[in-house]
């Protein structure tokens, strides 16, 4: 039986693209990237080999949003990262979206597995066990994964003072 694509992308499309939105943070890239995996889900899967739509999908287009923001130019490594540390201004809402920036761009640099399990965790919202579904690995590799990341970015935030060039 064919693989219908208009159930499916008005099934998870919305899915798709907040995915996108949240990794990338910018509407016009998030559109990008849902059609570029609706296009590489076309190209690459039969319907029978695929169990969950939304689980496929969800992998896609965090490693796709990823490797976007990877190609980004104003991506930062983490090692030269400024963070301001206390915001008490009026420019919070400024500062807020700034550090949400950083972030994304931190979160780009770092290896693919950990750059996914990030954003599944925290943008989406998802628990060890889902993470663990949707990349096709185990628990115990998305935990060892979150660690890894939380002490690359532990270490970013004890280390960059505002104002401060490393």
């Amino acid at each position: 039986m064919p693989t219908n694509w208009s159930d499916i992308v008005a099934e998870h499309g919305r899915m798709v693209f907040r995915v996108a939105f949240r990794v990338l943070g910018h509407a016009a890239d998030a559109e990008d990237v849902a059609q570029e995996v609706f296009l590489e889900a076309v190209s690459q899967s039969h319907s029978d080999s695929i169990r969950n739509w939304g689980a496929y999908l969800r992998k896609l287009v965090v490693f796709r949003a990823l490797d976007r923001r990877r190609q980004r130019r104003d991506a930062v490594p983490l090692d030269r990262t400024e963070f301001a540390l206390t915001v008490a201004s009026a420019h919070d809402e400024a500062v807020r979206r700034e550090l949400a920036e950083q972030l994304r761009s931190l979160i780009a640099s770092l290896p693919q597995r950990e750059g996914a399990v990030f954003a599944l965790r925290y943008f989406e919202r998802l628990t060890n066990p889902e993470i663990a579904e949707i990349l096709g690995v185990s628990v115990g590799a998305v935990a060892a994964a979150m660690h890894k990341v939380r002490a690359k970015l532990e270490a970013v935030l004890t280390t960059a003072a505002p104002g401060e060039k490393k």
